[in-house]
């Protein structure tokens, strides 16, 4: 880095007072890591027009807040790799350690006690081979728990690690109260606050805005970054080169902890337990909660898994069985022909091999499952709550910077004075929120119906000649049925959040808990009422009617036999393979090519550097370089609102239809196990390092997932009695109501 240029952009940062800057100080053995990195236009400072002006005074004013706060900073000027022409401001923000200690004050955060550990209870004699196997070839967690308490700056000696400032908070802690400080950051004026006192102008204001064109948090350094592979084997690594405001005194080298290396050597194998301690110092309580409800349902998921395989291997027995005493022997010449038989008789085939004579036992014990697993995750989730010591956090959980209290009442607890938002006015937005939602489920519902009134009409109408059928009465359906879950869940997305914003929660949790039953309730009527329909309602004869009362000729029925449970068998098969794919290709391929891309443009930038500058720029990869990586890399964005709604929506099919698909388990399994190293990958090494969150459980998805199985016993009960083979056999209606009856009982 240029040291000239880093002094000039350092003192055009705003001067601060020396009372200001003695707070701010830390001792000499304090590490200045990068904690925050925002990022400006440089051509804006040099701009004349109004609105540009604007913006740099409220840059500055922000800047000056920073200051404010206790905190440090540094500005680097470095190229765009997109815009060669074009540099961008980095400006490189480091919470002093005094700061942050009175920032986890406020939060009341809780930190371990030092010498009160908590030893495991020894395993019992007859299984003291299996935990000793355990600990040597799974086990990848080594931390050990202990007693811990309310973090205060003057009890600072009684707490666990105390004399090393570099460490004494957990990557994912620091990560936390920085980020918690930026955004508490207000920068009105009382003007201000008079004329818009609901709308606050931090940080999130300033990236709206494009006051900052971006903000984010660095990963730590590792040997082992795919990104800098080559770079790496050239190069020791040394204290502070690249996550430093300040390099180190000349000759003083500090290795500290490699925790992205540690992370991929245990996190990507499948052979070993998930790390969630390490996930937990990392990424924070929230994100290796996800990771480890996953791992709950991958493990409780190899039971079912291996049954559904022996009901489905039983079924095509019985199916092939069936198929050879009752089909005759092809007798066609034409190989074409011949072929096209086979692969229709061979799909025929599999499709009975789903609905056979076990089946309604094998929905049974599905659903007994699905309670004994909520069952399992709870008790696992409070170990790990009261573990990671979180299980009070909702508690004391602080309140969000945008929340707006109206009124104040006194606290019966510490008798302060606090702001609260009416409960009245809270209920009026929660309902019209729920209308809303009404609304746009019944605009899906209708959108649904819509496609199968097409299709029923076009297959009487235009179906004489089979190619204009193939194209109106399959691909157009299809096509329009995207076309409007695609519009209508664009739309619905913004409406939850403006609606969620606009209800004003005061914590983080209950903002996030708002927000993932509007979006979940949308995703579940747009992923599953097509299977309700076929499964309940596609076979229904309406006589001289006909489907929506067109007439005796509109019907639509389940193929020749009108057998909609393998109809739904194979839908149901065909969703949960096709479903995760596009995600894939999200999180694997395009990865993988901006990967290149990035890599090609960089190189191509440091050709053109090297022209004009010195070759002693080739020995390493700079901090300007590692900075502007960091930026190149895509946001994860909420990351676990989005892997929990397609995990739950897989659940959804696991559950809601267990009865059409004894292999649904396995191929949950499978997808699971996939996707929850894909999630590492980008977490670790191809997405930028999310903002860590605290957590206590996962939230809203608990209770989802609880009325998941709730509508899955009452519809695979429905299935057995209505829609299976084996429920058909019944003519009498009220013994197929007793099978409902009898299959809730068991339940």
């Amino acid at each position: 880095m240029n040291s000239e240029y880093e002094l000039k952009r350092r003192s055009s940062s705003p001067e601060s007072p020396p009372h200001r800057r003695r707070r701010g100080e830390s001792s000499n053995k304090e590490l200045k890591r990068i904690d925050y990195v925002l990022i400006y236009e440089l051509d804006e400072e040099e701009k004349d027009d109004a609105k540009t002006q604007e913006k740099n005074k409220l840059r500055n004013k922000f800047k000056e807040a920073i200051w404010e706060e206790g905190l440090e900073m540094q500005e680097d000027e470095i190229t765009d790799s997109k815009n060669f022409d074009k540099k961008n401001i980095f400006i490189k923000i480091h919470v002093p350690f005094e700061r942050i200690c009175t920032q986890a004050e406020r939060v009341a955060v809780e930190m371990n006690i030092r010498g009160l550990s908590i030893p495991e209870d020894p395993p019992p004699s007859y299984l003291e081979w299996f935990y000793e196997f355990e600990r040597k070839h799974l086990k990848t967690d080594n931390e050990v728990d202990s007693v811990a308490t309310t973090f205060e700056k003057e009890k600072m000696k009684i707490f666990e690690n105390h004399s090393d400032v570099n460490t004494f908070f957990r990557p994912a802690l620091r990560c936390f109260l920085a980020n918690d400080i930026l955004i508490n950051i207000d920068i009105r004026d009382e003007a201000d606050r008079q004329n818009e006192p609901l709308n606050r102008k931090g940080l999130k204001y300033m990236l709206m805005e494009k006051i900052f064109l971006d903000a984010f948090i660095m990963h730590d350094e590792s040997d082992i970054d795919p990104m800098e592979e080559e770079e790496k084997k050239k190069k020791e690594r040394e204290f502070g080169s690249r996550f430093v405001i300040d390099d180190p005194p000349e000759g003083k080298k500090l290795i500290l902890p490699d925790t992205r290396k540690e992370l991929h050597e245990s996190w990507l194998r499948y052979r070993k337990y998930q790390p969630l301690w390490k996930i937990r110092n990392y990424f924070g309580e929230k994100i290796s909660l996800y990771f480890a409800w996953v791992g709950t349902l991958i493990v409780s998921l190899w039971i079912p898994t291996l049954l559904g395989l022996a009901i489905f291997f039983y079924g095509l027995y019985l199916s092939i069985e069936h198929n050879i005493n009752n089909t005759n022997q092809l007798n066609a010449t034409d190989p074409l022909t011949l072929t096209k038989s086979y692969v229709e008789r061979s799909i025929q085939v599999i499709r009975q091999a789903f609905d056979n004579k076990v089946t309604p036992y094998y929905a049974l014990i599905m659903c007994l499952w699905g309670t004994l697993f909520l069952e399992f995750w709870k008790r696992k989730n409070a170990e790990l709550a009261y573990r990671w010591d979180v299980d009070y956090f909702e508690e004391t959980e602080p309140d969000r910077p945008q929340f707006q209290g109206t009124q104040k009442k006194r606290d019966p607890v510490t008798q302060e004075e606090i702001w609260y938002y009416p409960f009245k006015r809270q209920l009026f937005k929660f309902m019209f929120s729920f209308s809303i939602l009404i609304t746009m489920v019944f605009f899906v519902l209708i959108s649904v119906a819509m496609v199968i009134l097409y299709r029923v009409y076009t297959a009487v109408n235009l179906c004489s000649d089979p190619k204009i059928c193939i194209i109106v009465n399959a691909l157009v359906p299809a096509l329009l049925n995207a076309i409007s879950i695609m519009l209508l869940g664009k739309l619905y997305e913004i409406l939850a959040y403006k609606l969620t914003n606009w209800e004003n929660h005061r914590t983080q949790t209950q903002y996030d808990d708002a927000l993932i039953i509007k979006l979940f309730a949308f995703q579940f009527a747009n992923s599953y009422a097509s299977l309700f329909y076929i499964a309940f309602f596609r076979g229904i004869n309406y006589g001289k009617d006909g489907i929506f009362g067109l007439g005796e000729k509109y019907t639509d029925s389940c193929g020749t036999d009108n057998n909609c449970m393998a109809m739904l068998s194979l839908q149901v098969l065909v969703l949960m393979i096709v479903k995760p794919l596009p995600k894939f290709l999200k999180d694997i391929i395009l990865p993988w090519l901006l990967k290149k891309w990035r890599l090609r443009k960089i190189c191509r930038g440091k050709r053109r550097v090297d022209d004009t500058e010195s070759a002693q720029k080739k020995k390493s990869l700079t901090l300007p370089d590692f900075l502007e990586r960091e930026r190149l890399k895509p946001e994860l964005g909420d990351f676990t609102l989005g892997e929990y709604t397609e995990k739950v929506l897989i659940y959804g099919y696991l559950m809601i239809f267990a009865a059409s698909l004894p292999v649904a388990p396995l191929i949950a399994l499978i997808v699971y196990l996939i996707d929850i190293r894909v999630d590492a990958g980008r977490l670790l090494w191809w997405y930028r390092r999310p903002i860590s969150t605290i957590a206590q459980d996962i939230g809203m998805w608990y209770g989802i997932l609880y009325v998941l199985n709730v509508i899955g016993v009452i519809s695979n009960a429905c299935l057995i009695a209505f829609t299976s083979h084996w429920g058909r056999s019944f003519d009498e209606t009220y013994k197929k109501l007793l099978i409902v009856i009898g299959f809730e009982v068991c339940d």
